[in-house]
């Protein structure tokens, strides 16, 4: 029979396991939201949202790619090129716009933002809601199915956006 020892060494063993196993998960798939850090610095090439109505009034020229993060967080700063690649290669049909949850804490709590980065893809506004582009070309009112958590490679938000820019044409043809 295994005394005491054997269990506290290998208990103690198990918390340090499950301490290393969370760890490894924020640090691969995002960052959690601190809404408290102060660390401020550039956002790239992107447009600064601080009102909705920034988004509302961009919304009507065409589609928005929303990114939302803050800079003290690892994957925001390597999402950051990405996301200024896509600036300069969809210029003039989407507006690239972010959200620092540090300086607008309202609007990362409208868009129900818990981990970052969280990037998502709005096409149009009815009834007062968003509606949301999926990676699938899908739209959806409930931007939670449609987000990307987490470091997410420029293919996936390209696809998205061409998704979005067809279905806004298709839609202004109709109209």
């Amino acid at each position: 029979m295994l005394g005491p020892i054997w269990a506290e060494k290998v208990f103690g063993s198990m918390k340090i396991l499950i301490v290393l196993v969370i760890i490894f998960g924020v640090l691969a798939s995002g960052c959690v939201s601190d809404m408290s850090a102060t660390e401020t610095g550039s956002e790239g090439l992107s447009t600064s949202v601080t009102d909705m109505q920034q988004i509302n009034d961009s919304l009507e020229k065409g589609p928005v790619l929303l990114k939302i993060g803050a800079e003290w967080c690892p994957p925001c700063q390597k999402q950051e090129p990405i996301i200024d690649a896509l600036v300069e290669e969809y210029e003039g049909q989407v507006a690239v716009m972010h959200i620092d949850t540090d300086t607008s804490p309202e609007l990362a709590s409208f868009f129900n933002v818990y981990s970052i980065p969280d990037s998502c893809v709005i096409v149009d506004q009815k009834d007062g809601q968003y509606v949301y582009m999926g990676l699938d070309g899908i739209t959806d009112n409930t931007r939670e199915r449609v987000r990307f958590l987490g470091l997410t490679n420029k293919q996936i938000l390209a696809t998205t956006l061409d998704h979005a820019i067809d279905m806004r044409a298709n839609h202004s043809n109709i109209e």
